[in-house]
Parts: C-alpha cells; sequence; structure tokens
C-alpha cells in the first residue's frame, strides 16, 4: 500500500491536471446549447464534441486503473498478510527444540534485539518462516561467519506461549531449569563466554 500511496503522490500532477480536465470537458460536453451559444463556444463544441468525448473517457478510464490498482494492491497485500500468519502459526506448531531454544534466547538475555548466526539451521529456518525477522539495515561480521541483528516479528509474538517455547506448565524445578539452560545453542554458550 506503501509503495501506491508514493505512486499517487509522484503523480499528483498529473492526478490533478487529469482531475480538472475531465470536470472541464465534461462540463463542455454536458451544458445546454444556450448556454454555449451565449459563450460563443456552441460551433467550436460542435466541430469537437468527438475529441471532448475522448478526452472524457481517457480521463475517467485513468481513474478507474488507478483504483483498479489500488483495490488488486490491497487484495494482494492482504493477501500475503494471510499468507505469512498461515506460514508463522504452522512454524509455531512444529518447531523443534532448537528452533525453540533460539527463541528462548531473547528471554534470557532479556532483549529485543539480538544478533545471531545466519549459518546456523534453526536461525535460517525462523528467518524463513518469518517469526524473526530483521531488526536494523546493519550486518556484523564476528570470525568466519556472520551475525545479523534480529527480533522477534510482532506478529508472531502472541503465538509464542509457554508451551511452544517448550517451557514447563507451572513453576518450573531447579532440574527443568538447568536442561533449559543446557539446551541453549552453542553460540549462546560463547556469548556467555566471551563477554
Amino acid at each position: 500500500m506503501h509503495e501506491l500511496k508514493q505512486y499517487i503522490q509522484n503523480y499528483k500532477q498529473i492526478n490533478i491536471a487529469t482531475t480538472w480536465l475531465l470536470l472541464a470537458a465534461a462540463l463542455v460536453l454536458l451544458l445546454p446549447t444556450t448556454a454555449l451559444s451565449v459563450s460563443g463556444l456552441e460551433q467550436w463544441v460542435t466541430e469537437y464534441r468527438g475529441y471532448i468525448s475522448i478526452v472524457v473517457i481517457s480521463s475517467i478510464a485513468y481513474f478507474i486503473a488507478l483504483l483498479l490498482v489500488q483495490v488488486g494492491h490491497s487484495v494482494l497485500e492482504k493477501q500475503s498478510e494471510t499468507d505469512m500468519m498461515n506460514k508463522i502459526t504452522k512454524m509455531v506448531k512444529i518447531m523443534n527444540t532448537s528452533e525453540q531454544a533460539v527463541i528462548r534466547e531473547f528471554i534470557f538475555q532479556k532483549k529485543d534485539i539480538i544478533s545471531l548466526p545466519l549459518e546456523v539451521a534453526s536461525v535460517a529456518n525462523l528467518i524463513e518462516h518469518c517469526i524473526l525477522v530483521p531488526a536494523l539495515n546493519s550486518q556484523e561480521i564476528i570470525g568466519s561467519g556472520s551475525k545479523i541483528k534480529l527480533c522477534i516479528n510482532i506478529k508472531a509474538r502472541a503465538l509464542l506461549d509457554h508451551k511452544a517455547l517448550g517451557f514447563p506448565a507451572g513453576k518450573m524445578t531447579e532440574q527443568q531449569a538447568q536442561t533449559l539452560k543446557a539446551a541453549r545453542p552453542s553460540f549462546a554458550k560463547e556469548f556467555y563466554v566471551r563477554h
């Protein structure tokens, strides 16, 4: 929708000119013959009526095309949104333990944005299924692998409850806490060793 608004904004002068052209041509065609004869336009309108009609039809077609583009764009955007939500919902239901561990890192580190390695399969899978999205336009290279700053997609947050993330129901025992800590991804353990 943003692209369409930008397009309309870029062609604002054309839209204004087309609107005025449509109004003027339609007015000339719809004015009674007596009004045209008083203004001296009757002969001119009679002579060029076909061209004026083409201007009216072209202007109307232009605005209908703009409307159709806007409707089509909003339908495609809605479909894309639905597809993304279906993808997220499906992924949340079938996340494996390593993918759950990656998402739990946001909770353990108490951060909204974490630099994660792109070459890790679980991270790549979460990005592919729209659960993780790039947070900033920056990418940092550390050693041989690249890391990118990611955050949890706002649309996925409502679906990521305790059950989806593999947290135990009720109060967590010390043993369950140790099990979850042991299941942390290796890159997260490296982070804590380095810092």
